[in-house]
């Protein structure tokens, strides 16, 4: 067996074989006369050139960016069975490589389009430092949301800093003027708590459309935005308190994975922009059209085109200055899900087996520390990380540790059969995971880990029982 070669690229989001047209190659290898081929999977493409080796592949597995070769789970080169021997369960695991590879393909699609991008982290979606920094480092401003992120981005020396915030407190704005971060308000009566008048105003828009999505971001349901009948109102009020510059900014979704979104949003914007320019006499330094880039959570469900989002996008873009006389604005987006979010593993210890009417499988971790399924009813794969297992998969419902009876991360989900001390791995949780985290029962807050090409970096300490009470009568 003569493997000539093994090569990881940057995602590209196409899920067939390039040898012989095949889809769906979430988790399978695609051969053809017995050969293995390139294979083209949801997050990245992954070569191998070999000879009639399928039958000595059974144990192999390729899955969003993980690489399992005849044993341990991989991330990025580095065993996780070896990471938790150091760093304990439960674990928040960071593949650094997929975090820039996910920007790189966003700024490559976008900048090979139009001249003037802009591509602002949502730093609420993952907030460590470390995650951050990487992204700055990528080239990516800030979209903060409290005053602790923008403090976030001062200490990193971030460049590009927006502050975007429903029913803010005057404190915090007068915060966000002063740390420079360009402040985009929710409201129009936001401006009456502001003394300072800052250079640059931008407001964000309710289209008005209304979603039937767990989490609402526009319409009448929802507690986000400007209407668009006010638009021209809060734009007025800003130019008369002496704002100079402008900018606009709509955000509708959430994980949304259909490209033509983004084109139908980035149009809706224009339109509103183009009937403040003209009754209020202004242009506009920059349009955002925020984030919503969505990621597949179910192994059936298809990943977003970045490809096309950002031709529909720009389309729109080329259009409305042409068409709409509102200058030419920068083109903003905050995508935060989409950088993070298949970065993310959940590392979790089985705590016990329980057979009832159905078999539940009890974790080190629970709803405390990865809220989404509980709260959202969202699907995250879970995956056995030691090994591959043949055993026949039957219906499971994997539980948490807290003291509730929705503390449910999977129900009655199809899995391998999980023993006492096995390791699974909760995908796809590098987005609104960590972030989401209690103390609920007074338990301790995971620790947080980076991987590097074959290195592994603490970024945030597990939290210890003392810690729970600090600031209270028992913190010595």
């Amino acid at each position: 067996m003569v493997f000539r070669g093994f090569i990881v690229y940057r995602s590209i989001f196409l899920d067939r074989c390039r040898q012989c047209g095949k889809d769906s190659f979430k988790t399978e290898l695609c051969h053809k006369s017995g050969n293995l081929y390139e294979v083209l999977n949801k997050s990245s493409i992954i070569s191998i050139y070999t000879h009639n080796i399928l039958s000595n592949l059974r144990n192999a597995s390729i899955y969003r960016g993980l690489v399992t070769i005849l044993g341990d789970m991989k991330i990025n080169g580095s065993k996780v069975s070896e990471i938790v021997e150091k760093h304990g369960t439960p674990l928040y695991v960071y593949n650094e490589s997929k975090i820039r590879e996910q920007y790189r393909e966003l700024e490559e699609s976008l900048c090979s389009r139009y001249d003037k991008v802009q591509i602002n982290y949502a730093v609420k979606s993952n907030f460590n430092p470390r995650i951050a920094e990487i992204l700055i480092d990528e080239g990516a401003g800030l979209d903060c949301a409290s005053k602790a992120e923008l403090e976030l981005a001062d200490r990193l020396d971030a460049e590009e800093v927006m502050y975007t915030a429903p029913y803010n407190r005057k404190d915090e704005l007068e915060y966000a003027v002063e740390k420079g971060a360009e402040v985009n308000l929710d409201s129009v009566f936001l401006m009456d708590k502001m003394n300072e008048v800052p250079e640059m105003i931008c407001f964000r828009i309710d289209p008005e459309i209304d979603s039937d999505r767990d989490l609402m971001f526009a319409g009448g349901d929802a507690k986000f935005g400007v209407s668009e009948e006010k638009a021209v109102e809060a734009y007025r009020k800003a130019k008369k308190m002496g704002v100079e510059k402008f900018g606009i900014h709509m955000m509708t979704g959430s994980n949304v994975t259909d490209a033509s979104y983004f084109e139908h949003i980035t149009e809706r914007l224009l339109k509103v922009a183009k009937r403040v320019s003209r009754q209020v006499g202004i242009e506009f330094e920059f349009v955002d059209i925020g984030g919503g880039l969505g990621i597949p959570y179910r192994p059936d469900e298809d990943s977003l085109d970045v490809d096309a989002a950002a031709e529909g996008i720009v389309k729109e873009m080329e259009k409305g200055i042409e068409q709409y006389d509102i200058g030419e604005p920068e083109l903003r987006l905050e995508p935060g899900r989409y950088l993070t979010a298949e970065a993310g593993h959940l590392i979790s210890r089985v705590t016990g087996v329980k057979q009832k009417d159905t078999e539940y499988v009890g974790l080190d971790t629970g709803m405390h520390q990865i809220l989404r399924p509980s709260l959202l009813d969202s699907y995250h794969e879970i995956r056995k990380v030691e090994k591959k297992d043949d055993s026949t998969k039957e219906e499971r419902t994997v539980v948490g540790q807290v003291c509730s009876s929705i503390d449910v991360i999977a129900e009655e989900r199809e899995l391998p059969e999980l023993k006492q001390g096995d390791l699974v791995s909760i995908e796809d949780v590098g987005a609104y995971g960590f972030v989401m985290a209690s103390h609920w029962n007074s338990r301790p807050l995971p620790a947080e880990v980076l991987v590097q090409e074959n290195s592994v970096e603490l970024i945030r300490e597990r939290q210890n029982k003392e810690q729970i009470f600090h600031g209270t009568f028992l913190d010595n």
